[in-house]
This record gives C-alpha cells, sequence and structure tokens, in this order.
C-alpha cells in the first residue's frame, strides 16, 4: 500500500455520501477512487477498475443491491478486499450477517469522524472493527492471542452457530438438546469469555477461526 490510501464508497443518500467523503478526505492521505450510489453500481465500477480500493465504506440500506448482496459479491470475485460497513443498522443479527459475510469493521453513522479514522486505519492494519454494543474492552481482550478458556464439544458447537441467522430454539433443534440446555451452555459461554451477548460470542468466534455451521 503506498503513501495515499485509496478508498470507494457506496451510499445512496447524496449528502450523506458527499459528507463521509470529505470527513475521510480531511484526514489526509485519502484519495476517493470510487464513489456509487448503491452496490450494484459499486461492483461494475470495482470490475472496471485498473486497480482496486485499500478500502470500501459500505451503507447496508440501499436500492438494487444492498449492503448484504454487495459485500457477498465483492468478497466472492476479491476476498482480501478490506469493507468497513458504515450504517444506522444495530441490530444483532445485521452485525452477525455483514462479519459472516467477510466485513473487516462495522461502524454506526452517529459515530464521531475520529471513530471513523480509528476505524479504517485499524481495518488497513488486519484488525477487525467494532463498534456499538462490543465495547473496548472486550475487544481489547480478544484482540489478544491465546486468550480463550478450554471449551467442551458442546459449547464450540453453539459458538459455531452463533454467527449463523438460526434463533436459539432453532439452534437448540439442531443440536438436538432443549431450549434450557442451551441456554446453560451460553451462559456458561457468557462466563468463560467474558461476554454478554451474542455479538460478543460472534466476536469470539471469529477471533478462534470457528466457521458458521450452515
Amino acid at each position: 500500500m503506498g503513501s495515499v490510501i485509496k478508498f470507494a464508497i457506496a451510499e445512496d443518500q447524496e449528502i450523506v455520501r458527499r459528507g463521509i467523503i470529505e470527513i475521510i478526505q480531511s484526514f489526509g492521505g485519502y484519495q476517493l477512487q470510487i464513489e456509487a450510489s448503491d452496490g450494484e453500481q459499486l461492483y461494475e465500477q470495482l470490475l472496471e477498475a485498473e486497480a482496486l480500493p485499500d478500502i470500501i465504506i459500505l451503507d447496508i440500506s440501499m436500492p438494487h443491491w444492498d449492503g448484504y448482496e454487495t459485500l457477498d459479491a465483492v468478497k466472492k470475485r476479491w476476498p482480501a478486499m478490506k469493507v468497513l460497513i458504515l450504517t444506522m443498522h444495530k441490530h444483532e443479527f445485521a452485525v452477525i450477517k455483514m462479519f459472516r459475510a467477510g466485513a473487516s469493521g462495522y461502524l454506526l453513522k452517529n459515530s464521531s469522524p475520529q471513530l471513523l479514522r480509528e476505524a479504517i486505519q485499524s481495518i488497513l492494519n488486519n484488525d477487525l472493527y467494532f463498534s456499538g454494543e462490543i465495547s473496548a474492552n472486550l475487544l481489547q481482550r480478544l484482540q489478544r492471542s491465546n486468550s480463550f478458556p478450554a471449551l467442551s464439544e458442546k459449547e464450540i458447537q453453539l459458538l459455531k452457530y452463533c454467527p449463523t441467522d438460526l434463533t436459539y430454539k432453532e439452534i437448540a433443534d439442531k443440536m438436538g438438546a432443549s431450549e434450557r440446555t442451551i441456554a446453560g451452555f451460553r451462559i456458561s459461554l457468557f462466563e468463560k469469555l467474558g461476554v454478554n451477548s451474542r455479538e460478543g460470542l460472534v466476536v469470539c468466534a471469529i477471533q478462534m477461526g470457528l466457521i458458521p455451521v450452515e
């Protein structure tokens, strides 16, 4: 990567898109390479580009191709592409879907410019970046290697299901266990991993290299 960081953005609201571009360019050392109003337009421009951007800033709610479809297409074509999701969606399943599809970071639009800068820099340094429900303390702990305790076979199985769209009831059915048993495994994982939400479990699964169960 050279001294100038090239970025692409897909955001359907022009006033928001222009604002994000101006903020990123104000950081210094950033150059806009691709500007698109939806995911399909972004993908087509990527195909035609002489050189790929260093990072993509991607919204979720867009016409034609939304963020989910776009990320899936981009990662299939360019697996190493770094993508920061910048959205107002903070539901746990939005986060789960995006990281399961290969997002490098997830930031809410009401975040400060400083957090946006930190998110981009972290991703460019090959770190995962999270905001919203996941605390900085959790991130710091998860970014340390070999920091996970021993888990039982059932706990690992449940952890693999966490990045999927399945509800805990559906996971219980898949694992051939009762909801109460699954709740027990979940509580045990919370205690062992130091998290208190499904999002936290997803982060742990990603950091541990566990492949989600289909």
